[in-house]
């Protein structure tokens, strides 16, 4: 059967066709190629009528006989279609409703995933642009920071000047 694995051992069995082709050959031969053969015939005179024949095992003459021996050569082909169908769709359904829910759960992993990566990245930036830490320009690593933007925090006071007057 024709199987889909989805994960978490969800595996699926569907309707499937198979075609299958075949050849086949047979040949028949007979050696020495005999074409017509001999049978005796027996003499069965009965003169005297007591059901016995009168000269038993006495052969009259030989019959020729056509054998109708040839060889003979056999080619067979054709395909075989076989159709595989359930015949309750209850638990195909189930296996497919729990097919859904495993690639839901893949793509949320995989989302989760994706967001942690992200906001590693974010931070791991951030914290190396503070540092006055960078890729030149010309790396090909630098655009994997460069849409990190390092701001001041809420209520925090950065360095700053004033003139007196």
């Amino acid at each position: 059967m024709v199987e889909n694995s989805y994960g978490n051992n969800i595996i699926c069995s569907g309707p499937q066709m198979s075609l299958s082709p075949f050849v086949t050959t047979t040949f028949n031969q007979k050696r020495p190629q005999d074409y017509i053969y001999h049978t005796p015939v027996y003499d069965n005179t009965d003169a005297n009528d007591d059901n016995v024949p009168d000269n038993p095992g006495n052969i009259l003459f030989y019959q020729e006989n056509y054998s109708g021996n040839k060889d003979s050569l056999g080619l067979n082909f054709g395909f075989a279609l076989t159709f595989n169908i359930p015949l309750d769709n209850r638990f195909q359904n189930s296996c497919l409703d729990a097919a859904k829910t495993q690639i839901n759960i893949q793509k949320q992993k995989l989302s989760a995933e994706r967001l942690n990566y992200e906001l590693a990245r974010l931070k791991n930036c951030g914290e190396l642009k503070i540092a006055g830490i960078q890729y030149h320009p010309e790396s090909p690593f630098h655009a994997l920071c460069a849409d990190v933007i390092v701001t001041e925090k809420k209520g925090q006071v950065i360095p700053h000047n004033h003139k007196l007057k």
